[in-house]
């Protein structure tokens, strides 16, 4: 049996690479392949804990890392999958230790990468060339064509694919709505705008977020906000009828909802507006550059200025972007996607 290791500074949790992740690890197992998780932390369940690739306090440098270990995954392994964990700036050492050590073992590696250091506000500096890995004998994934773009504008030997981030569109269908509004303490006829995302994103621009709930409820009745994530945030304060909290389930956390909102000024693809769209729950995102992207699939994407196209929408609208979805971003091809990509990679070193 072929054996895969998939590594990333953090795994288990919420956030999107956490999530696409997961995804990849399943496809894998799908195809037949043995996976191993390595990562800095994992926020749940198990796996390899490497040291070096995450920060024991918040906000402070990773510890030394852990070649020995960085060097047995890598031999001991077919195939390196570096899910961003080649891309950020927060431990750039362990980065280019992965390169070395996967390198000198001969071993295929994937480069994913969601967010490119360029992209982001980096919380530490980084000097020379470090992050992003680009190094030719490895296969760079991006997760849209503007990094793409960037990428070969930088380093125009680079071999790369792009793979958008995909969707579990049979999952999403049969939430729990009414279990759901129950337990948040959401009325029947209250109109449910959920926003999921991050307080600590500040690309996730809540205040946008609150001015759109706001300009919403002058137009209809029993408007509410529900951000996802409960930690303080001032900028929900004197807002009425906040939820607060995540549900474990997408499908339950979408059936629950009436309107999906994402109003970021940065996504590296904006996964709640795919799944809001199988769905089949109205979206309201922008003005990040990806969403460009995603609306050329064919997916009708509302702009938080744009109130009265939002309440002039038939369900014609839900039916086109659940097809869109389900035609170009459907979860159940990816083992097809990453069989060629396993072809690349290995003729890539």
């Amino acid at each position: 049996m072929s054996r895969v290791c998939v590594v990333s500074h953090r795994l288990g949790g919420f956030d999107g690479v956490s999530v696409e992740a997961a995804k990849w690890a399943d496809a894998f197992s799908a195809l037949g392949w043995e996976v191993t998780l390595a990562a800095g932390f994992f926020a749940s369940g198990s796996g390899v804990v490497v040291r070096g690739m995450w920060a024991d306090r918040p906000g402070g440098d990773p510890p030394p890392v852990d070649h020995a270990l960085i060097k047995s995954l890598c031999t001991s392994h077919d195939l390196v999958v570096l899910d961003n964990a080649g891309s950020l700036w927060s431990a750039p050492e362990a980065s280019v230790a992965w390169e070395e050590h996967a390198l000198a073992a001969g071993v295929p590696v994937i480069l994913r990468h969601h967010d490119p250091a360029w992209q982001r506000v980096q919380l530490r500096p980084v000097e020379g060339d470090v992050v992003p890995l680009h190094h030719p004998a490895h296969l760079h994934v991006l997760i849209n064509s503007l990094t793409e773009r960037e990428f070969l504008a930088r380093w125009p030997s680079l071999r790369t694919r792009v793979v958008h981030n995909r969707v579990d569109v049979a999952g999403l269908a049969g939430g729990d709505r009414a279990g759901t509004r129950a337990a948040l303490g959401v009325d029947p006829d209250d109109y449910l705008v959920v926003h999921p995302a991050r307080v600590e994103g500040t690309s996730k621009n809540i205040p946008g977020a609150v001015e759109f709930v706001r300009a919403l409820s002058a137009r209809r009745d029993r408007v509410r906000y529900w951000l996802t994530d409960d930690a303080p945030c001032a900028a929900v304060d004197g807002l009425p009828g906040v939820v607060r909290g995540r549900v474990a389930s997408p499908a339950d956390l979408y059936a629950a909802a009436d309107l999906v909102l994402l109003p970021s000024t940065w996504e590296g693809w904006g996964l709640p507006v795919c799944e809001a769209a199988a769905a089949s729950r109205f979206v309201v995102a922008g003005p990040y550059p990806v969403l460009d992207e995603i609306r050329a699939l064919g997916l009708t994407v509302f702009d938080p200025g744009d109130v009265d196209g939002l309440l002039a929408a038939s369900s014609d609208v839900l039916a086109a972007n659940r097809a869109a979805v389900q035609r170009h971003l459907d979860l159940r091809e990816l083992p097809g996607v990453l069989e060629e990509l396993i072809e690349e990679a290995v003729r890539c070193r």
